[in-house]
C-alpha cells in the first residue's frame, strides 16, 4: 500500500474514533441522567454509575483508534523532526488514554496517573505540532490555526476555570482537532482539483 493511501486510511480511523467517542460520551450522559457538565469531571461517568460501560468503552476505543491516527501523522512528518517528536508524544498520549478507560476513577491513583498523563501529553502534543502542521502542505494554516487554537483555549480554561470544565473543554478541543486534521487529509485530492481548475 502506498504511504499516501495509508495516511488517508489512518485519517479515517481517527475521524471515526472521534465520532464514536462523542456518541458514547453523549450516551453515557443520557443513561447516567445526573452528570452535570462543568461540575463533574468526565471520569465520573466511568465510575460506579449507569453509563460507565458507554464512557469507558468510548475512552478505550478512542485511545486505540488514536494510535492509528497518530501513526498516520508520524508518516506525514517524514522530514520534519519536530513533527515526528510531536506525533511520538501523541502516541504515548493515546496509550495513556487507553489507561484512563482500563483504570476508571474507582481505581484511584492508577486512574489519576493516566488521566493527568493524558491531558499533559496532549497539551505538549498541540504545542509541538502547531508549526509542523502549519507548514505541512496537506494541512496548512487551517490545521495550524486549529492546533494553536485548541492549545490556547485549553490553557485559558485551565488557568481561569474549574478542573471539570477545563477537562470537558479540552476534550472538545481535541475532538475538533482530530476531526479537522482528518478532514484536511481526506479532502486533499478535492482541494488540489479545485486549485487546478481555478488555475
Amino acid at each position: 500500500m502506498e504511504k499516501q493511501n495509508l495516511v488517508r486510511y489512518l485519517a479515517v480511523v481517527g475521524l471515526l474514533g472521534a465520532i464514536l467517542f462523542a456518541l458514547l460520551w453523549i450516551s453515557a450522559v443520557i443513561v447516567d441522567g445526573n452528570w452535570i457538565l462543568g461540575e463533574e469531571t468526565l471520569s465520573e461517568l466511568g465510575g460506579d454509575r449507569p453509563g460507565r460501560l458507554y464512557f469507558n468503552t468510548g475512552v478505550i476505543a478512542m485511545g486505540v483508534m488514536g494510535l492509528f491516527f497518530a501513526f498516520g501523522l508520524f508518516l506525514m512528518f517524514k522530514k520534519d523532526l519536530l513533527g515526528r517528536i510531536g506525533t511520538v508524544v501523541l502516541i504515548i498520549g493515546a496509550f495513556a488514554l487507553i489507561g484512563v478507560g482500563v483504570f476508571p476513577i474507582t481505581t484511584g491513583v492508577y486512574h489519576t496517573f493516566f488521566s493527568y498523563a493524558f491531558f499533559g501529553l496532549m497539551l505538549i502534543t498541540l504545542l509541538l505540532l502547531t508549526i509542523p502542521i502549519w507548514r505541512e502542505s496537506r494541512l496548512g494554516p487551517v490545521g495550524g490555526l486549529v492546533t494553536a487554537g485548541g492549545l490556547a483555549v485549553s490553557l485559558m480554561f485551565l488557568f481561569t476555570t474549574s478542573i471539570p470544565l477545563t477537562e470537558a473543554v479540552a476534550v472538545m478541543c481535541l475532538l475538533i482537532w482530530t476531526v479537522t486534521i482528518s478532514a484536511l487529509i481526506l479532502t486533499l485530492p478535492l482541494r488540489k482539483k479545485n486549485l487546478l481548475t481555478r488555475a
